[in-house]
């Protein structure tokens, strides 16, 4: 069910945030100034795309640099690939079988690479008139999902507003088992991210064993007349107290075993840029076995 009267969907504006620089290579002659040289920035992408799988980076060279090739692919690969034959070798690699950057102007060109599941690397070469090569790289790594089961998610301030009760699945990532989202969570591609607060956990009279987690700040992809985009964040992390989400009533509790295995409760603040619209709890309640 779609936002009725306050929401609408919206894409999701991301800023672009550079999360890190690669070191340069500068090419044979380091300190030269006729060396060639190249720094890339990592970004998250922005709407239409999943940051879970694909990234946005921005190549800048120097003067020297007249072409540019990348490519990406597995770091075990890379990594295989200069065991065997050396580091000059992968950067003529990446030459012959990279792509080339066609940039008709002087911006630093960007490109988005997506669908990379698992450990990259995005390896750069910037290559000079005179033959020389500088070689720069960053790492990406693109999460994996598995579904633990699928339930039906009851939205608390959201729910107020026209969302759901909308069925979703819940997912473990492959990579990290302290992590988990909801797939869908706000629409087709607009998921919600949440993980274990440590080992911290909790137990009800009847034996169910809850463990506390933590929402960071997030997107929505949702937005609301006339405040703009939603973003959730947990209350701890909004009232810079980790207190506040074991025992103050604003708990986030995923059920690790007992009767209630797999039911999970989070107590999401959702913020716009005028301040709190609310902070209901957002409750999932399995699909029965």
């Amino acid at each position: 069910m779609i936002l009725k009267k306050y929401l609408y969907a919206a894409l999701a504006v991301v800023s672009a945030i550079a999360l890190a620089a690669c070191s340069d290579d500068e090419g044979t002659d380091p300190g030269h100034d006729s060396a060639p040289a190249v720094t890339i920035y990592s970004y998250t992408p922005g709407s239409g795309y999943n940051a879970d799988e694909d990234v946005k980076i921005r190549i800048a060279p120097n003067s020297k640099v007249k072409d540019i090739y990348y490519l990406s692919e597995l770091t075990t690969a890379k990594q295989e690939y200069v065991a065997e034959n050396g580091e000059n070798a992968y950067a003529d690699y990446v030459v012959e079988n990279g792509t080339k950057i066609e940039s008709e102007d002087d911006a630093d060109p960007e490109v988005t690479l997506t669908g990379l599941l698992g450990n990259y690397t995005i390896t750069v070469v910037g290559l000079a008139g005179n033959g020389k090569k500088a070689v720069g790289s960053t790492t990406f790594q693109g999460l994996t999902w598995t579904t633990i089961t699928g339930g039906t998610m009851t939205y608390g301030t959201l729910g107020q507003m026209g969302l759901g009760p909308n069925h979703v699945e819940l997912q473990s990532c492959d990579s990290d088992d302290t992590l988990f989202r909801f797939k869908d969570m706000y629409g087709s591609g607009l998921h919600l991210k949440f993980s274990f607060h440590g080992s911290n956990q909790t137990e009800d009279e009847s034996g169910n064993i809850y463990h506390y987690c933590r929402v960071a700040q997030q997107d929505t992809g949702l937005s609301v007349n006339p405040y703009g985009a939603i973003s959730v964040i947990d209350a701890g992390y909004y009232q810079k107290d980790d207190s506040y989400v074991m025992g103050q009533g604003f708990d986030n509790l995923f059920c690790t075993e007992g009767q209630n295995k797999n039911r999970v409760s989070l107590s999401n603040f959702y913020v716009v840029s005028a301040g709190l619209l609310g902070y209901d709890p957002d409750v999932f309640v399995p699909d029965a076995n």
